[in-house]
């Protein structure tokens, strides 16, 4: 599992950090002790935890527990709040023994997302929510207390109000199952990272990763919710859109650079997912139209 092992830079005095992601970022597999929190402000994404493939889309909220291993796939257009913090924020009241369920237990009892919960309870949660991001983000006199107070109120919705999971039947086979499934999706991504330039085909990616075409694209979509190809896409559409907002190529060399094989079906892909052609994107995001 060191293999995925991630250590968040955060304060030792006050391990806690919020920061705002964009849907260009490919986050592969990876776990840390810490508990993660991803809040969608816009568009959708698909989050791998474990062996399980999640859908979640603006205005929802997923709770990852410290250990899962997990990744993200995001739409293009995609924005999330994320906020993690270390366990030992609450260790003066858990050793007081007046709470009967153990702080981990808490968060690998709840059931995860946001639309398994109430809306009363989410639109509570995404409260203190945002309000521990602006405080992070203002950063005035006192705000470490106050971002501590609203850890301490979510913890408390979190006992009081979050419905736990169904119990699991787990089987001796599934650790080593999402291990395996993990590495290699880990080892697909990493192909994509350093190949999209490339004209890669189905058939390639199946028989780089060991799979029949079949089975590839069955692995592909169980484990992310997406379509390689689709992903394959996206992907390569988010380094488009990083070098028209960067660079200043034509349109036919950016298409060429992030892996399309025709500028046609660069701008056509491009309109269809952003709603604009490439050149109207870049002037409208630059400020120029």
């Amino acid at each position: 599992m060191g293999l995925y092992l991630e250590i968040p830079v955060l304060n030792k005095q006050f391990p806690f950090r919020s920061f705002i992601n964009q849907g260009h970022q490919l986050v592969s597999p990876h776990w840390h002790k810490e508990v993660e929190i991803i809040y969608v402000i816009k568009g959708s994404i698909n989050i791998g935890v474990n062996d399980e493939s999640i859908h979640i889309q603006k205005g929802e909220i997923l709770f990852i527990n410290g250990g899962d291993i997990h990744y993200i796939l995001a739409s293009s257009d995609s924005e999330r709040l994320v906020i993690q913090f270390d366990l030992t924020f609450f260790q003066e009241v858990s050793t007081m023994n007046v709470i009967e369920k153990n702080l981990r237990d808490a968060f690998t009892q709840m059931k995860n997302s946001s639309t398994e919960w109430n809306k009363t309870t989410k639109d509570k949660m995404v409260k203190i929510i945002e309000d521990i991001h602006e405080e992070n983000t203002q950063k005035q006199e006192g705000y470490p207390f106050v971002i501590k107070a609203k850890l301490y109120e979510m913890m408390a919705l979190i006992f009081r109000e979050i419905p736990e999971k169904e119990p699991e039947d787990t089987s001796d086979s599934q650790p080593t199952k999402t291990q395996e499934t993990l590495e290699k999706l880990d080892q697909i991504f990493s192909y994509v990272e350093n190949h999209y330039k490339e004209g890669i085909t189905l058939q390639d990616i199946a028989k780089y990763s060991g799979f029949s075409t079949y089975y590839f694209t069955k692995f592909f979509k169980k484990n992310t919710g997406t379509t390689f190809i689709k992903f394959l896409n996206e992907y390569r559409l988010n380094k488009a859109k990083w070098i028209l907002l960067n660079e200043n190529y034509t349109v036919t060399e950016i298409a060429e650079m992030a892996g399309f094989t025709s500028v046609k079906t660069f701008h056509h892909l491009f309109k269809e997912v952003m709603g604009v052609s490439p050149l109207k994107y870049r002037k409208t995001i630059s400020g120029n139209n």
